[in-house]
């Protein structure tokens, strides 16, 4: 089993190429309805992709250095941020480091990316490629609470503290900066809605390149009607124009790559 050819042509030779640029390449990435939902009423998890665009979804992840959502997706689905789809065996395939966006620390001490890594740390010493667990650090305010924040360390957190935009929120005009000062040359964004919306939103750098690198879509054919869309009711004004790269059809599935057009 090697990753799909698309993926390796459009995103991991800008990924994982050497790169002389400080500059980090930030993917996002989602599957969505037809209806542009990506998750139910309230945010119920739904099931969009089918085992060929999930497994596509787990061999990009491969390409990233980081993995990065935002907290609320954290507590509507207390996701892993693995690679278990990839072959097992293979140490060149290493895990994304996961990375939460959680400005005022509401991240649950007893999320599974915390016990996995309370659970298995130990085990690294001898672990290779996608037996690796990372540490979840949690990208939070300079002024959030030292007890959550403590909690959440004895949990197995690492915890990151970063300038707020005015609004209380982490900017993405300057997360490349943070992705950078991490030591971090590539993100894979995966959510939640807020989180994706405040990314395509996000100005220009400074050089006049968007911020976002590459956009993979994952579009399943089915409806959901009422339920989370891409981009939340009321902020769909000022959306980045797309340059189309390639579309791929994964089982059911098509799998979109696109860049944002300066």
């Amino acid at each position: 089993m090697s990753a799909p050819a698309f993926l390796v042509e459009h995103v991991a030779k800008r990924t994982t190429a050497p790169s002389t640029s400080e500059r980090p390449h930030i993917t996002l990435t989602w599957a969505q309805s037809l209806d542009m939902k990506i998750a139910g009423p309230g945010g119920a998890r739904v099931t969009l992709s089918g085992p060929e665009s999930m497994l596509m979804t787990h061999w990009l992840r491969t390409m990233h250095d980081a993995i990065l959502i935002g907290v609320q997706t954290v507590i509507m689905d207390d996701p892993r941020l693995k690679i278990q789809q990839v072959p097992q065996d293979d140490p060149t395939l290493l895990p994304p480091q996961p990375l939460v966006l959680d400005p005022k620390l509401r991240m649950p001490p007893t999320a599974r990316m915390l016990s996995e890594w309370m659970n298995n740390k130990a085990g690294n010493t001898t672990a290779a490629g996608p037996q690796l667990v990372r540490q979840p650090w949690i990208i939070c305010g300079q002024d959030a609470d030292d007890a959550k924040a403590k909690a959440l360390e004895e949990a197995g957190a690492r915890i990151v503290r970063v300038e707020l935009h005015e609004n209380g929120y982490i900017s993405p005009t300057t997360f490349p900066t943070v992705l950078r000062d991490l030591g971090l040359r590539s993100v894979m964004i995966e959510g939640g809605s807020r989180v994706l919306s405040s990314f395509l939103h996000a100005p220009n750098r400074a050089d006049g390149t968007p911020v976002v690198d590459s956009v993979v879509v994952t579009v399943a054919p089915m409806f959901i009607g009422e339920g989370i869309s891409v981009v939340p009711p009321g902020a769909d004004v000022g959306l980045p124009g797309l340059t189309f790269v390639h579309t791929e059809t994964m089982g059911k599935d098509a799998v979109m790559v696109c860049t944002l057009a300066a």
